[in-house]
């Protein structure tokens, strides 16, 4: 796999609010803060990696505005969660210890106990598996886990009639997480799971898997059939850029005719299920868009520098909180590496972020956070593939809002593509 490193080095004296000119450790506070970035540029999450690593060098620019000297460096995993251990464990060697990123689940899993050993921090602005969060460890997530995102599909995909829903996904832990919440949810809802397959991450063949979807979907088709009453038959498949490629294929087959298509986080917005105008008409007319739930942000949220506006806007993504994440996520390093020192590890460290995500509101809204360092809740939109004027998009075709306490359903509201004042 080809290895991209870049490094931004902006240097400047200390000089955020409310920092003298030492740290707590006595330390000169003219002393670098170094940051790693574990992203995906070239793999199956290269749409989400490319937006934050350009999120990254403008929180860059901004740092050196308020005068703070940040030393940046950007590895390429690939998404390969071996690639994302061995990487960090080289920058290791360099005197980093704070990440941003992995954006998966998965590779968040393979380096969690290196960096636990190591008392590194690692940020992950795309990982939601609820399987990783434990307290008092070495990872923070600027999500909420799947419990509340597949609670917010699930709530969509049961809206309506009795549902049979065929649940399909790539065979991770954060995709696993999803479609093991979205089962739960679903049935809870009074819905009918019916399991689909799983594909390995390095699939590269998805003839294959359409067809057994497909397969998947022509029996519950029967079963709802036998069932009587009114029904319908939807699919969730929850994956990354590849889902694009199974898109592809199932186009081909007509157990997919009519059938509306539901997703995650990992998938939506990605510029991949955009870039085939065969397969964007197909997600639009057969698959009902394929609405994917994102966490919206905070109503709360501070406006975007010059910076990140300029950072963001070619990739179409100044209003998504994935890469906004990873930007908030350096600003909270930064706060955090200030009050503990740039060379604090650990329990030091650890416990210096999450104090200042107490009170941190930034591009993405307040990080309020839970006691696995995880964000705690949030408001979802769904997103899903419309007709544009230049071809097909991404559009916010409906939100979500948690439920309270005495209620098991979130309050939907649901327009679809035709609410062109929150198109992108």
């Amino acid at each position: 796999m080809r290895k991209l490193i870049i490094t931004a080095v902006v240097i400047a004296t200390l000089g955020l609010a409310g920092c003298s000119n030492s740290d707590s450790d006595g330390e000169s506070s003219d002393k670098p803060i170094k940051v790693g970035a574990l992203l995906d540029l070239t793999g199956p999450g290269k749409t989400l990696g490319i937006a934050s690593k350009a999120a990254l060098e403008a929180g860059v620019i901004d740092a050196k505005a308020d005068g703070v000297t940040v030393e940046l460096t950007v590895v390429d995993t690939g998404s390969v969660p071996a690639t994302a251990l061995s990487e960090m464990q080289s920058l290791f060697g360099k005197g980093i210890h704070a990440f941003v990123g992995p954006q998966s689940s998965s590779e968040a899993r393979e380096i969690l106990p290196a960096a636990q050993e190591a008392g590194a921090i690692i940020v992950s602005q795309g990982s939601t598996a609820s399987s990783l969060a434990f307290d008092n460890d070495a990872l923070f997530r600027m999500l909420p886990t799947d419990v509340v995102e597949g609670k917010a599909a699930a709530d969509l995909i049961t809206s309506g009639v009795k549902t049979y829903a065929v649940v399909a996904h790539r065979d991770d832990a954060g995709n696993n997480g999803l479609a093991k919440t979205v089962t739960g949810d679903v049935t809870a809802n009074g819905g009918i799971v019916i399991p689909g397959p799983s594909y390995a991450p390095d699939a590269t063949n998805f003839g294959p898997i359409a067809a057994l979807i497909g397969a998947t979907i022509d029996g519950a088709r029967a079963e709802a059939k036998a069932a009587g009453g009114e029904t319908r038959v939807v699919l969730y498949l929850a994956g990354f850029d590849e889902v694009a490629s199974i898109a592809t294929e199932a186009a081909k087959l007509k157990a997919f005719d009519g059938i509306p298509w539901f997703g995650g986080d990992g998938s939506a917005q990605s510029a991949a299920l955009i870039a085939n105008a065969s397969t964007d008409a197909f997600l639009v007319e057969q698959a009902a868009g394929y609405d994917s739930p994102l966490p919206t942000l905070g109503r709360d949220k501070k406006p975007p520098s010059d910076a990140l506006n300029a950072a963001l806007n070619p990739y179409d993504k100044i209003d998504d909180p994935l890469p906004l994440g990873a930007y908030d996520a350096l600003m909270l390093i930064i706060e955090a590496q200030q009050s503990a020192g740039t060379t604090a590890i650990g329990p030091k460290l650890w416990s210096a972020f999450a104090t200042a995500a107490e009170t941190y509101t930034g591009v993405t809204g307040a990080t309020v956070l839970n006691s696995a360092g995880d964000r705690a809740s949030g408001e979802f939109g769904y997103w899903g593939v419309c007709v544009a004027e230049a071809g097909f998009e991404w559009h916010m075709n409906g939100t979500w809002v948690p439920p309270k306490a005495s209620a098991t359903l979130g309050t939907i509201e649901y327009w679809g593509c035709g609410k062109d004042s929150v198109s992108k």
